[in-house]
Protein backbone atom coordinates (compact mmCIF):
# COMPACT_ATOMS: atom_id res chain seq x y z
CA UNK A 1 0.00 0.00 0.00
CA UNK A 2 0.96 3.40 -0.66
CA UNK A 3 0.28 6.96 0.92
CA UNK A 4 -1.23 9.72 -0.83
CA UNK A 5 -2.25 13.07 0.17
CA UNK A 6 -5.26 14.73 -1.10
CA UNK A 7 -6.16 18.45 -0.70
CA UNK A 8 -9.98 18.78 -0.93
CA UNK A 9 -12.42 21.83 0.21
CA UNK A 10 -13.03 21.67 4.16
CA UNK A 11 -16.85 21.17 3.84
CA UNK A 12 -16.52 18.26 1.78
CA UNK A 13 -13.86 17.03 4.21
CA UNK A 14 -16.04 17.04 7.14
CA UNK A 15 -18.97 15.20 4.93
CA UNK A 16 -16.57 12.50 4.33
CA UNK A 17 -15.09 12.26 7.76
CA UNK A 18 -19.05 11.84 8.62
CA UNK A 19 -20.03 8.87 6.11
CA UNK A 20 -16.63 6.99 6.99
CA UNK A 21 -17.91 7.19 10.63
CA UNK A 22 -21.32 6.72 10.03
CA UNK A 23 -19.93 3.35 8.36
CA UNK A 24 -17.75 2.70 10.99
CA UNK A 25 -14.35 2.86 8.63
CA UNK A 26 -11.68 5.37 8.76
CA UNK A 27 -11.72 8.25 6.91
CA UNK A 28 -8.05 6.66 4.48
CA UNK A 29 -10.32 3.28 4.23
CA UNK A 30 -13.24 5.31 3.16
CA UNK A 31 -11.60 7.21 0.48
CA UNK A 32 -9.80 4.54 -0.88
CA UNK A 33 -13.04 1.73 -0.88
CA UNK A 34 -15.04 4.86 -2.37
CA UNK A 35 -11.72 5.51 -4.99
CA UNK A 36 -11.60 1.74 -5.99
CA UNK A 37 -15.41 1.68 -6.66
CA UNK A 38 -15.43 4.45 -9.07
CA UNK A 39 -12.26 2.89 -11.07
CA UNK A 40 -11.99 -0.61 -9.95
CA UNK A 41 -9.46 -2.68 -9.27
CA UNK A 42 -7.03 -5.82 -10.95
CA UNK A 43 -9.02 -8.71 -10.89
CA UNK A 44 -7.36 -11.80 -10.01
CA UNK A 45 -7.40 -15.07 -11.88
CA UNK A 46 -9.62 -16.64 -9.02
CA UNK A 47 -12.46 -13.56 -9.28
CA UNK A 48 -11.67 -13.97 -12.82
CA UNK A 49 -12.37 -17.13 -13.22
CA UNK A 50 -15.65 -17.19 -10.43
CA UNK A 51 -17.24 -14.62 -12.88
CA UNK A 52 -16.68 -16.62 -15.81
CA UNK A 53 -18.18 -19.81 -14.32
CA UNK A 54 -20.91 -17.71 -12.63
CA UNK A 55 -22.93 -17.62 -16.20
CA UNK A 56 -23.45 -15.14 -19.31
CA UNK A 57 -22.71 -11.48 -18.60
CA UNK A 58 -25.77 -10.38 -19.93
CA UNK A 59 -29.53 -10.28 -18.58
CA UNK A 60 -32.12 -11.88 -21.04
CA UNK A 61 -34.93 -9.67 -19.08
CA UNK A 62 -37.40 -13.02 -19.24
CA UNK A 63 -36.34 -13.35 -23.21
CA UNK A 64 -35.11 -16.32 -24.76
CA UNK A 65 -31.51 -16.08 -25.43
CA UNK A 66 -30.27 -15.58 -28.55
CA UNK A 67 -29.19 -19.01 -30.24
CA UNK A 68 -25.41 -19.12 -31.17
CA UNK A 69 -26.65 -19.07 -35.64
CA UNK A 70 -28.20 -15.53 -34.72
CA UNK A 71 -25.26 -14.81 -32.44
CA UNK A 72 -22.59 -15.04 -35.16
CA UNK A 73 -24.48 -14.82 -38.39
CA UNK A 74 -22.73 -11.02 -38.89
CA UNK A 75 -19.38 -13.12 -38.84
CA UNK A 76 -20.48 -16.12 -40.92
CA UNK A 77 -22.44 -14.16 -43.68
CA UNK A 78 -20.66 -11.17 -43.65
CA UNK A 79 -18.67 -11.75 -47.08
CA UNK A 80 -22.26 -12.51 -49.14
CA UNK A 81 -22.75 -8.63 -48.65
CA UNK A 82 -19.23 -7.60 -49.89
CA UNK A 83 -18.88 -6.32 -53.84
CA UNK A 84 -15.99 -9.02 -55.16
CA UNK A 85 -16.76 -7.88 -58.38
CA UNK A 86 -13.50 -6.67 -60.24
CA UNK A 87 -12.71 -2.99 -60.01
CA UNK A 88 -11.67 -0.39 -62.80
CA UNK A 89 -8.96 -1.47 -64.22
CA UNK A 90 -7.86 -4.83 -62.56
CA UNK A 91 -9.64 -6.93 -65.27
CA UNK A 92 -7.30 -5.40 -68.04
CA UNK A 93 -4.23 -5.74 -65.85
CA UNK A 94 -5.53 -9.37 -65.67
CA UNK A 95 -5.60 -9.51 -69.47
CA UNK A 96 -2.36 -7.96 -70.00
CA UNK A 97 -0.24 -10.03 -67.87
CA UNK A 98 -0.47 -7.66 -64.54
CA UNK A 99 -0.45 -8.59 -60.70
CA UNK A 100 -3.72 -10.05 -61.30
CA UNK A 101 -2.88 -12.64 -64.37
CA UNK A 102 -2.60 -16.07 -63.62
CA UNK A 103 0.89 -17.87 -64.35
CA UNK A 104 -0.66 -19.97 -67.25
CA UNK A 105 -1.89 -16.84 -68.62
CA UNK A 106 2.07 -15.09 -68.70
CA UNK A 107 3.82 -15.64 -72.18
Amino acid sequence: MKNVTVTMDEAILREARIAAASEGKSLSKFIAETVERRIGRPTTQREALDRFLSGPLWSSDGAPLPSRDEIYAERFHRHERLDLSPGRGEAEESRNGGPMADDADRP
